[in-house]
């Protein structure tokens, strides 16, 4: 596993950095398909905060401690991560998930007897060409993924909400994110950030694309049933919504009579 350690406004010393690497290092012990780490150290009046982002094979995780001092806050950080770990490994123990490339689906039903599907996005960290690439061998308008963070900055502070959706609408291609450093709160230019996607050089294997910036708010923000209720009204194939019950993107599509509905995995 590869281990970047970094301070937040601070330097870091030789021996600091290879407490918190030796450390971090151990979870390998209890899950081999860890792929990188990256420690973010920084100090907060009189806290000593450590915090880790750790990818692996379809996984990522996150924790953060703070103590006296920061071999006392990296200690309970490792701790913490042990702990996730180990519930991540009896919970895909337990209830054997299907193959791969399938997305785990949730048969339930909504107002007025609708049969609604909740199927999870598969949780394998992808960035943006990637995701237009698997978009178009799909054959769909539209893919909800989830934007990994290999390396973050020092400054940022990651949550677990950074997924994105590309689709088509009349206008071209969109891509709407909820970046890694957002929480969820505030307005909707707080929540998420819309761009226009321009195909520069549109190779089968490698595209070059741009990412402009859009002004526009993009997504509508409604509930899962208000959701329905306007795809039925609008006739639109799909429809990328911003969920506020669950502040999360989702896409809701009509098949037949049920509305299957693309939600991250959590």
């Amino acid at each position: 596993m590869n281990i970047i350690v970094t301070g937040r406004h601070l330097n870091i010393s030789d021996s600091l950095r290879d407490y918190a690497e030796k450390k971090i290092k151990k979870l390998d012990h209890y899950f081999n398909q860890l792929i990188d780490a990256h420690v973010i150290l920084a100090v907060e009046k009189l806290d000593h905060i450590s915090e880790v982002v750790i990818n692996g094979d379809g996984v990522q995780f996150h924790g953060k401690e703070k103590a006296a001092d920061f071999f006392s806050s990296i200690d309970l950080l490792l701790e913490k991560m042990e702990k996730q770990i180990h519930r991540y490994k009896e919970k895909h123990q337990a209830h054997k998930g299907p193959e791969k490339g399938d997305a785990p689906s949730f048969d339930i039903t909504g107002t007025e007897g609708r049969q609604i599907i909740l199927r999870q996005v598969n949780n394998k960290p992808i960035d943006n060409v990637e995701a237009l690439l698997q978009m178009r061998v799909d054959k769909k308008e539209f893919i909800l993924f989830k934007k990994g963070a290999s390396k973050i900055e020092a400054d940022l502070a990651p949550v677990n909400k950074n997924y994105a959706v590309i689709y088509r609408d009349l206008t071209g291609l969109k891509m709407v994110e909820v970046p890694i450093q957002k929480t969820g709160s505030g307005s909707a230019g707080d929540r998420y950030v819309v761009y226009d996607l321009n195909i520069l050089d549109d190779s089968p294997t490698s595209p070059k694309i741009e990412f402009k910036k859009n002004k526009s708010s993009g997504l509508l923000e409604m509930t899962l049933n208000e959701a329905i209720q306007e795809i039925d009204k609008s006739n639109h194939r799909f429809l990328p919504f911003y969920n506020t019950e669950s502040q999360f993107i989702n896409v809701v599509y009509k098949d037949g009579n049920k509305y299957e509905v693309m939600v991250p995995a959590f």
